[in-house]
């Protein structure tokens, strides 16, 4: 099979939607996080994470290849608002879209920028620290 995108393209792509996002409050169901072992799970949340898109290296984080032919970028997060989802583990990314030198987009991100509300409410702010949002630790009792 022939490619339908170039590896330029793809980065081209890739780092075009990482600036569209970075900065930016997000609502994500699916965030990647890291339990007491250091082990990455994927924990899907409900209602979704108030999360903003850190920047980071861009060359580690955003351009990653998963192969030769797979792109799947990570957008570091920081928590804005404790989450159930986040008893045990550390929150650490979300993926963005994912692309294939073979087949284009392979994936869309799986979160949404929030509205204007959310972006001015935390447009300032700093993220939680894990005893906040209960990162490997006991789950917190809820507040009545």
């Amino acid at each position: 099979m022939t490619e339908k995108f170039s590896k330029d393209d793809i980065e081209r792509q890739v780092f075009d939607l990482y600036y569209e996002v970075a900065e930016k409050i997000i609502l994500a169901p699916e965030v990647v996080c890291f339990d007491e072992d250091k082990q990455e799970v994927t924990v899907m949340c409900d209602p979704p994470a108030v999360l903003r898109i850190e920047r980071g290296d861009l060359r580690d984080t955003v351009l990653r290849w998963e192969s030769d032919t797979f792109c799947q970028p990570n957008y570091h997060v920081a928590v804005l608002e404790p989450h159930r989802g986040f008893d045990f583990v550390r929150p650490s990314h979300v993926l963005g879209t994912s692309f294939s030198t073979k087949f284009g987009m392979a994936r869309e991100a799986r979160f949404e920028v929030a509205g204007p509300d959310l972006q001015e409410k935390y447009k300032n702010a700093r993220g939680l620290d894990n005893d906040e949002i209960g990162g490997c630790g006991a789950p917190q009792p809820p507040t009545p």
